[in-house]
């Protein structure tokens, strides 16, 4: 409900007020009473029902904050595991190796972003970042299997690499999006930062 509207309807009563209503006020005093407390009580509803809204809203944003900071945090535990391939991959095993390198899909692009709360709550530039993100991750995570059935190492080493470049991208994306729904962002340099991050992201 637009904040102009509940605006609008708490002014109606003191305009019934004003002097062109006097002499109907005067001559029909029941019906103008009768009318001012039907006003009365739709303002008292209208008014109710906004910060009603406003609960709930911030409730949706509360919700969706913790949910992109969990998945932040499980971002941020891939690129551990992903350096952790990087410093003892020379020590290992083919089998070990193997397993190591098959490095899936974050839970967070197959499960968590199809959420109702998220598909509702994120800006739809976040969401287009996303969607970008999430390709050049499926891209990546079939590389690494091919180049580990091949055993081409040199390029495993690039596949992994653009999988932690493409985990960062998402990280990013999630704190900007965190300060939008705290409110710790204005919305148009949210929008401005975004729309320079969408072009980037579709030229690589």
């Amino acid at each position: 409900m637009s904040i102009w509207f509940i605006v609008v309807i708490c002014l109606l009563p003191i305009v019934l007020f004003l002097g062109w209503s006097k002499k109907y006020r005067e001559q029909h005093p029941d019906t103008f009473g009768y009318v001012l407390s039907i006003i009365g009580t739709f303002v008292g509803v209208a008014v109710g029902l906004y910060f009603t809204d406003l609960a709930a809203l911030k409730e949706k944003k509360q919700r969706t904050v913790k949910v992109l900071e969990a998945s932040k945090e499980e971002m941020e535990w891939l690129i551990s595991r992903a350096k952790m391939i990087d410093t003892v991959t020379d020590n290992l095993s083919s089998v070990q190796k193997q397993k190591y390198y098959y490095l899936e899909m974050p839970p967070f692009f197959t499960e968590t972003l199809r959420s109702e709360l998220l598909a509702e709550m994120l800006h739809p530039k976040s969401l287009e970042q996303f969607n970008i993100i999430r390709e050049n991750l499926l891209f990546d995570v079939d590389l690494l299997k091919k180049d580990v059935s091949s055993k081409d190492v040199p390029n495993l080493e690039s596949d992994l690499n653009d999988y932690k470049k493409q985990i960062k991208e998402s990280i990013a994306v999630i704190d900007k999006e965190i300060e939008l729904l705290n409110g710790e962002i204005l919305q148009e340099n949210f929008e401005a930062s975004a729309k320079s991050n969408l072009s980037r992201l579709m030229k690589e």
